[in-house]
């Protein structure tokens, strides 16, 4: 407003009214705690806009180079829930602008954390409903989950990102981000999860016509459940490491099959598939 700067203070209610002489209220509390936080007012934020008060806006009025008037007029001063954070104008407040009221006039954080993972269309279609996506900011990484999608105006797909409670993927540590509007992060889609135990040739692996599944060891046959597989290797739960199994493998011509004993290798932990990885925000 004619080039007089707006003054962020810290509160959660809404600067409403001018600031002057004998108001009172939450609105005067805020400014108050404002005016002894930066060392212009004594004592403590009471509500009233007294002469100790209006002394106080004159000296800061003095700092800032404005004009001293000890009142502080609608708009020159706005509440952000918490400081520091960003304040910015809204689309419509520009110079040699006109507005006729009800326009967003001054835009900040509301202190509310929302994840989205925006994706072309083709790699939309590659994630499943039930991925899991790890987001990273520095040093940290968080576990996410889908928890719906759109489309934005350019053909995108926005996919909302909860963490596994469901609350905000960056739990207990939101503050750790930095108080920008927005900040891109760097995110990892999982498509297929990881697994992990003792792995062995997939050939090893036999199915009974009820479809267990079991392998042949130096005692005979043990039962397993196989968790995952890829690459000619089979991770599975049922045997332990150092155990000696029999791989099938096809007899010259193709014709019968004989077994040759293979140690299980150690614990091994890996993807049935490769993951599916995409920038995010």
């Amino acid at each position: 407003m004619a080039g007089v700067p707006v003054r962020a203070v810290e509160g959660s209610v809404p600067f409403w009214r001018d600031l002057e002489r004998e108001v009172e209220g939450e609105d005067v509390t805020q400014l108050q705690g404002a005016l002894i936080e930066l060392g212009f007012l004594e004592g403590v934020a009471d509500g009233e806009f007294g002469a100790g008060t209006e002394r106080a806006v004159k000296a800061w009025q003095k700092d800032l180079g404005l004009r001293e008037t000890g009142t502080v007029p609608l708009g020159e001063v706005v509440a952000a829930p918490e400081l520091p954070t960003v304040v910015q104008l809204g689309e419509s407040i520009v110079v040699g602008g006109t507005v006729s009221g009800g326009e967003e006039a001054v835009l900040a954080p509301t202190g509310e954390q929302e994840f989205v993972l925006v994706v072309t269309q083709e790699q939309a279609r590659l994630i499943p409903a039930e991925a899991t996506v790890r987001v990273t900011w520095q040093e940290t990484v968080w576990e996410a989950v889908i928890a719906g999608s759109s489309q934005d105006e350019f053909g995108s797909t926005e996919f909302e990102l909860t963490g596994p409670d469901g609350g905000p993927v960056c739990g207990g540590e939101c503050g750790t981000l930095p108080g920008d509007a927005q900040v891109t992060l760097r995110s990892e889609v999982v498509v297929v999860p990881e697994v992990s135990g003792p792995a062995l040739p997939a050939a090893a692996v036999q199915t009974r016509a009820d479809g267990t599944a079991y392998v042949v060891t130096e005692e005979g046959e043990v039962e397993v459940t196989v968790r995952g597989s890829g690459g000619g290797v089979a991770i599975v739960d049922g045997v332990a490491e150092g155990t000696r199994v029999q791989v099938l493998a096809e007899a010259e011509g193709g014709v019968g099959q004989q077994p040759a004993p293979a140690p299980v290798p150690g614990d091994t932990t890996g993807p049935e598939d490769s993951a599916v990885t995409s920038g995010g925000g």
